[in-house]
């Protein structure tokens, strides 16, 4: 089983590239007349340089092969927050993918949203740490 601090160095590393990636590769649009359907109008992704495809590409895949192991670690655990995992990924992965609407109007605010949902992520994570120390203390090897 994948080891909880290995992985949480791993988010945190993630972390870095992921707002690096929103606030320096990336780019926000005001979504024309939107404001006539929501209050203060909504935002979508600007289209990235040729440059900067690669290195989304290269995000979404380390992003994927990470998150898969975290959620394989809360299956192992039993954990009650699957869905909680998936849909954090899911907007995480979304960051990345530049595929949503935005309902705020900076890359900054964009990369905080991003790694509120990681920081989430990482808790529920350290959260398999209880089954471990649970399984260690019954002779059954965790991690």
């Amino acid at each position: 089983m994948y080891n909880v601090d290995e992985l949480t160095v791993q988010y945190q590393a993630m972390e870095k590239r992921i707002v690096s990636f929103i606030t320096e590769h990336s780019g926000v649009e005001y979504v024309e007349n939107s404001e006539k359907v929501v209050e203060g109008g909504i935002f979508g992704w600007a289209k990235l340089n040729s440059e900067d495809a690669p290195l989304q590409m290269k995000l979404r895949l380390d992003y994927v092969m990470i998150s898969e192991m975290a959620r394989e670690r809360l299956e192992w655990a039993d954990s009650k927050h699957l869905i909680d995992f998936d849909r954090s990924s899911e907007t995480v992965l979304s960051y990345i993918r530049h595929d949503s609407m935005l309902w705020v109007p900076s890359l900054e605010a964009a990369a905080h949203a991003a790694k509120i949902e990681l920081d989430l992520q990482r808790f529920l994570l350290a959260q398999t740490l209880d089954k471990e120390h649970t399984n260690d203390s019954a002779g059954v090897s965790g991690g």
